[in-house]
């Protein structure tokens, strides 16, 4: 004879309640995405845009006669979306910064192939460019750095824990006023204060 357990029994109900509470736990101790109007994270969000922005108009300038004109400019609006997207993040306290870190990492990659693309341009495959393109390449070496930049920041603040910012305008950074032992298992900082 089989027992089956229904949501009625005691066990079942107990078990539903230690599952939601670990979920509930992993969801607070997952690190976020903390910004103010002038944080970092959201100013280099910012500056992506505006690089990639950039850059289309510069594609259409240079490029628009070669047979990768069109493959860039859709990479370029396709980072800048992304980082419109980031800036949004990066301004929500809820943002998931592994979210965020799982985005740039996309976005880097999309930024070395079209780095890629334009310096095959250069050495005379897909076309004819007109102009001088140093420009572009300013702009591509630029958008590889705030790319760079924003993993860094990014790295920093799931090294600080969510415990070190409190999204009040109160970041104690790494070397904090508070007398804390911090402890990481599996993925999460446990931190403990006097």
């Amino acid at each position: 004879h089989h027992q089956e357990l229904t949501m009625k029994s005691p066990s079942s109900k107990l078990a539903l309640a230690v599952a939601l509470a670990a979920i509930a736990l992993v969801a607070l101790a997952a690190p976020k995405a903390v910004a103010g109007p002038d944080h970092r994270l959201e100013r280099l969000s910012h500056s992506l845009d505006v690089i990639s922005s950039e850059l289309c108009e510069e594609f259409g300038a240079h490029y628009r006669h070669t047979a990768i004109y069109h493959h860039v400019v859709n990479d370029a609006h396709r980072i800048e979306d992304e980082a419109r997207h980031l800036e949004r993040l990066a301004h929500d306290p809820n943002a998931s910064l592994r979210h965020i870190q799982r985005d740039l990492e996309d976005i880097a990659g999309l930024a070395h192939h079209l780095h890629q693309l334009i310096d095959r341009a250069e050495r005379g495959y897909y076309g004819r460019i007109h102009g001088c393109t140093d420009h572009v390449h300013d702009l591509l070496s630029s958008l590889e750095h705030v790319i760079h930049s924003m993993e860094d920041e990014v790295r920093h603040l799931m090294h600080r824990g969510p415990s070190c910012h409190t999204g009040r305008g109160h970041d104690y950074g790494r070397h904090g006023h508070h007398d804390d032992f911090g402890h990481t298992r599996g993925g999460f900082r446990i931190t403990f204060r006097r």
